[in-house]
This record gives structure tokens, sequence and C-alpha cells, in this order.
């Protein structure tokens, strides 16, 4: 048994994103010390460096999720998703480092992403801090160390990985303390964990740093299968006047239907 596995939450339907998730896995991080499960469906992937758990017909993130944690018999879990695409070399002394704070202060969640950032310093180490009880996204899905048990008790079946920021997060609540996640280095999220593409995928479109990341490693990744972002999805993810305004027009579109509707 190992004490760590990572695991990659995933489908068929975003096989695509296998190759370049295991591109960057092996070359940015070649002295990864853990065990990498990967979730799909039914479809087959070789990889030597990845095992792949087949959890059958699809039925969401959620019930996904918890059939392959069932099939892992370790005491913490590296949450990754298939479309984190990993592009700078991993510190693995300081990835351990905050393995073994975990192991021994009982932290129940270290997020190696500083979005959003933490609230209070942690005395122990200052690379990290602490996520206060009542902050929004303490359960946030980017990648993260997780002690399994508590991942596996804060997930509820019917809720997809939007719903599972939210709720899952006033869920956590009930922990108390131990959720932690790194600190940023001036405006750089990324600096104290691990720098990667966030993310490939965006509400079904391909993003375009996915594109950007195929086109600097050379690999040859088949963006034919799903729709690409435009300027005005990335305005809308990114900023929150671009958000506003796109709450406006579904709002806009919504009174047009109604109106065709009653007429």
């Amino acid at each position: 048994m190992s004490t760590v596995s990572i695991l990659v939450s995933s489908f068929d339907g975003l096989s695509d994103c296998w190759g370049p998730f295991c591109h960057g896995l092996v070359k940015y991080w070649p002295d990864c010390p853990y065990p990498v499960y990967l979730i799909a469906n039914s479809k087959h992937f070789e990889n030597d460096r990845v095992s792949v758990i087949k959890v059958g017909e699809d039925k969401g993130w959620s019930r996904n999720l918890l059939a392959a944690l069932g099939q892992i018999d370790s005491k913490y879990i590296m949450y990754f998703q298939e479309d984190y695409w990993i592009n700078e070399k991993v510190n693995s002394t300081a990835i351990s480092d905050y393995l073994s704070i975990m192991d021994r202060e009982g932290a129940h969640y270290i997020r190696l992403l500083s979005f959003p950032p933490p609230d209070q310093d942690f005395p122990l180490d200052d690379r990290l801090g602490m996520i206060a009880t009542e902050a929004s996204y303490r359960t946030a899905l980017q990648i993260a160390f997780w002690r399994k048990e508590v991942l596996q008790a804060l997930i509820d079946p019917e809720e997809t990985p939007w719903d599972f920021e939210i709720k899952g997060t006033e869920r956590s609540r009930r922990y108390g303390e131990g959720f932690l996640c790194v600190k940023p280095l001036g405006d750089d999220p990324y600096h104290y964990g691990i720098r990667y593409v966030c993310t490939a995928v965006n509400r079904g479109r391909w993003s375009k740093q996915a594109k950007l990341y195929a086109k600097t490693e050379g690999l040859d990744v088949n963006f034919r299968n799903l729709p690409s972002e435009t300027w005005w999805h990335e305005y809308q993810r990114k900023t929150s006047v671009g958000a506003a305004a796109a709450s406006l027009v579904h709002k806009i579109r919504r009174v047009f239907r109604y109106l065709q509707q009653s007429n």
C-alpha cells in the first residue's frame, strides 16, 4: 500500500486530454514517487506511468470519483484532473514537505495552487497558509492533497464538481481547521506549488492555453472533438465584467424565449 496515490479525475469523453496530461507528468515530474491512477469508463489507455481504473458507465463526476476511491488503498489522495497539464519542473522536495506536514499535523487538505489564497499564516511553514473555516471555495478542486476519508465523506453523489466546490465547502466546516494551501509569491499563485495549465477544457471548450501547450510541447492533440473557446468565452471566464455581461445576455435570452412562447 502506498501512503499517497495520485488520482486523475476523468471520463472517456475527455480522453484526448490523457496524452498531454501524461506528457507533462513524465517530463516535468520524472521523480514523482507516487502511483498514478486515471479514471476512465471503458476506454483503454496504454501508458507505463498510469494505471487505469475503469468505473463502467459514466454516472457523473461524483459517482465516478467515489467508485475509483473505493479501489485505492491509500491514506492520502493527490487530486488531479485530466486537463491539468504540468508545464514546469515540479519541486519534489517541497511536495514531500507538504505531505509530511499533513501527516504530522493531521491536516485534511493542502491545495497546491494559491487561488484563492489562504486567509492566515501557517506557523510551521512559511510557504503555506491556513484557509479559514468560513472561507469560500475551501474545497476547490485544483491540484491538492486530500485525506482520503475526508474527501469521500464530503462528496455528495448527486453533485457536479462545481456544486462540490460550493456545497462541499459548507460541509467542510464541520471539520474545523486543517484546510491549507500554498501562499502566492507576489502575484504568482503557483510559485510554491505545481505550475500547470488551469484548465485545458472550460465548460466543454478547449482553452487557448491548451492549444499553446500543445504547440510549445510539440504534441499532436486531437482538438476536433470539442469546440474551442473564443475571446468572448475567455472574457466571461476571466473577468467580473465579462461574467456580468454573460449573465445579462442569458437573462435577456430567457425573457425573449418566454415572450416567443407566450405569443
